[in-house]
């Protein structure tokens, strides 16, 4: 690891480099001169973005945290619990596997912490695969957020999120085209606000994150208070005491597919893929890498520490259920906190948490909406994307363009006949976790291509985390095929069409190709002596 007494002053900040107003010039920043291959920055010797394309530093450690944290506790920990203990084959086991899911997502964590502090980008994961496999796949990556991954978790998470707010209010669980018009107006909202600049989206972000967190612990403390009010009636001892693999009850086991038919470890796979949708956006504060102060310090702390205090949460969350729902209500239920608030407290207190929900919903599509914004803004900057999406605001300073047009595709995958969170997550899982473990590796890949740029993090237990990442994620893609397979072919098919789409639109926006031995003078990462 490189110390902060080691690095120029500059990078420690002296106040003396940088624009006033704490604006990032887009390239990486100023710890030490490198050279990168000018194909990979797609710029001419000494050329910088112009000002009108430069983001602002102005997120601190606490932004950072409020945004990733926010964006975690959604609507999965809401959604997914019954799904994962149908699927691991009982609650304990359950439990097991959001442990292993939290293990795995700081594993993922570390190798982002490092990336993130050597190349601190708007772009996230497309600038790390870009520099790592090539153009190509950071254009793969952009492509398939645009359609898929980031519209569609927004589409997931505001389908739950309006779901369980009309079942609070009691109307009919599936929301119908009243929950499809909630969710539509919520996405414009959240990205009219965006539109605003990054401080009114960070203040929501951190209001609603705050909100959230008290949910979560009231939701835990809900359960602690019944179980110690009726412990002889508790459903404790069944699901958190010793479960015998063989143990069974009476339910519809094909009401999910026929779970209980497949291999267990796929099952078990499957499970973690239930986990790893509620902790879905761990990584999304690599693409405010241009805009938080001291990035080199800021990143590890922030991807790090809000992993550790969501994986907390969500297994107490997930003992509280257990300690008031048996095995098989917690299965059979589609609003499953719904249900648990109802039991404790009837009608009233359900509809207190499922509005508690909905505004759960609406933290973590804003923070999806910022951190999305900004990574079609900063591909189309590159010429990697349509450029119509690199505009920024004039005051602001935000990618209104790109937010807009983001709005547009949530909205078309919310108004198709048959979206609802199960065809979607069947989408979005596999896709997301080829790419995971693609800039996993990429950790191995840019340490072998770029040696010379300094790393103020490295990756503990190098290599094991970015070859565990690699391995679980491929292993997670082929349970989703195993068990979807036509929504996951779909999703794969269409990461496949980003290769002639880039071949025939945007490979000639690459003025050298990468065989080049032209290179660029540019900085390592930048820090701010405001932080």
């Amino acid at each position: 690891m490189v110390s902060m007494a080691a690095l120029p002053s500059s990078a420690i900040g002296d106040g003396g480099s940088g624009d006033e107003d704490g604006c990032s010039d887009g390239v990486i920043g100023e710890q030490g001169e490198v050279h990168l291959e000018q194909d990979l920055l797609g710029q001419e010797e000494g050329k910088e973005h112009p000002p009108e394309q430069k983001l602002c530093r102005s997120l601190s450690i606490f932004d950072g945290m409020g945004i990733t944290i926010g964006i975690m506790i959604g609507s999965g920990i809401f959604a997914s619990p019954g799904e994962v203990v149908e699927r691991a084959g009982g609650t304990r086991e359950a439990l097991l596997a959001w442990t292993a899911s939290a293990m795995l997502v700081m594993m993922g964590a570390l190798c982002y912490a490092e990336l993130g502090a050597a190349f601190p980008h708007a772009g996230g994961d497309y600038w790390f695969l870009r520099l790592a496999y090539g153009e190509w796949a950071g254009f793969a990556f952009t492509w398939t957020n645009f359609f898929v991954l980031k519209t569609g978790s927004q589409a997931i998470i505001l389908f739950v999120g309006s779901s369980y707010i009309l079942g609070g209010s009691g109307a009919e669980n599936d929301p119908g085209w009243v929950g499809t018009l909630l969710a539509v107006c919520s996405v414009w909202l959240l990205t009219a606000i965006n539109c605003f600049g990054l401080r009114a989206g960070a203040r929501v972000q951190n209001a609603l994150t705050a909100l959230k967190g008290v949910l979560l612990i009231m939701v835990f403390l809900m359960g602690i208070v019944q179980y110690l009010r009726a412990p002889s009636r508790s459903p404790a001892s069944d699901n958190l005491g010793s479960v015998s693999l063989h143990h069974h009850h009476h339910h519809d086991d094909s009401r999910r597919g026929g779970a209980t038919d497949s291999p267990a470890a796929l099952n078990f796979m499957l499970g973690m893929v239930a986990c790893l949708w509620a902790f879905d956006g761990w990584a999304d504060v690599a693409f405010l890498g241009e805009e938080l102060m001291a990035p080199e310090r800021a990143l590890p702390i922030v991807v790090v520490t809000s992993i550790v205090v969501v994986a907390g949460l969500f297994i107490l969350v997930n003992i509280s259920y257990m300690l008031v729902l048996t095995r098989g209500e917690i299965e059979d239920s589609d609003e499953l906190a719904l249900d648990f608030a109802k039991k404790i407290g009837g009608t009233s207190l359900g509809s207190i948490v499922a509005f508690g929900i909905g505004i759960s919903a609406l933290g973590s599509a804003n923070g999806s909406i910022l951190t999305g914004g900004r990574m079609f803004f900063a591909a189309a900057r590159d010429g990697r994307f349509p450029k119509i999406l690199n505009k920024l605001s004039r005051v602001q300073r935000a990618p209104y363009a790109a937010l807009i047009a983001q709005g547009v595709v949530s909205t078309i995958l919310l108004c198709l006949p048959n979206a609802n969170f199960k065809t979607l997550l069947h989408y979005f899982a596999p896709a997301s976790w080829l790419f995971y473990a693609a800039t996993g590796s990429s950790v191995i890949a840019l340490r072998y291509r770029y040696p010379e740029v300094p790393r103020p993090f490295l990756c503990p237990l190098y290599p094991l985390p970015p070859f565990l990442v690699l391995a679980i994620g491929l292993c997670l893609v082929v349970s989703c095929i195993a068990s979807s397979p036509l929504y996951s072919s779909a999703a794969l098919a269409f990461v496949a069409v980003s290769y002639p789409v880039y071949w025939f639109k945007f490979r000639n926006n690459n003025e050298h190709d990468s065989r080049g031995a032209a290179h660029v003078v540019v900085n390592a990462s930048e820090s701010s002596s405001e932080y």
